[in-house]
């Protein structure tokens, strides 16, 4: 009985340690969030008045979000979901090979407290490419 009391004992801090590092990522994640947009609203200004409906209509039609980003990790991580929503299906079709290893979970728990950055950076470059082909026209 005392070696059942130490396995639940151990579940509950894995699910403890999980939910706080939910709660600090999607904090976090909130601040990038934000200081995207304020990116994001300086290249607007910069463009004319007749090309800022269209580049926001593209960069909101694949803009991903830090926390669903996160979830997906935390929870579906070790079949790559998170990298799938990330448009890495190389990568995430590796995590698919080898997820009856677990190692591809155990690397997902570990990605979680960088992909809100990597979320952001996300955004950024596809908002630059939008921003550099608006910017382009005559």
């Amino acid at each position: 009985m005392d070696d059942f009391g130490w396995v639940i004992a151990l579940f509950v801090l894995l699910v403890i340690g999980i939910v706080v590092v939910l709660v600090l990522n999607i904090g976090k994640s909130k601040k990038i969030a934000e200081q995207s947009e304020q990116d994001l609203a300086q290249l607007v200004n910069s463009l004319s008045p007749e090309k800022r409906t269209a580049f926001m209509l593209q960069v909101n039609s694949v803009r991903k979000d830090p926390t669903t980003a996160v979830l997906l990790a935390l929870f579906l991580g070790g079949l790559g979901a998170h990298k799938f929503y990330l448009g890495q299906t190389g990568a995430g079709i590796v995590y698919l090979l080898f997820c009856w290893t677990s190692i591809p979970a155990w690397i997902a728990l570990i990605e979680v407290f960088g992909l809100s950055s990597k979320v952001a950076d996300y955004n950024q470059l596809k908002a630059q490419e939008f921003y550099r082909m608006y910017s382009s026209y005559a």
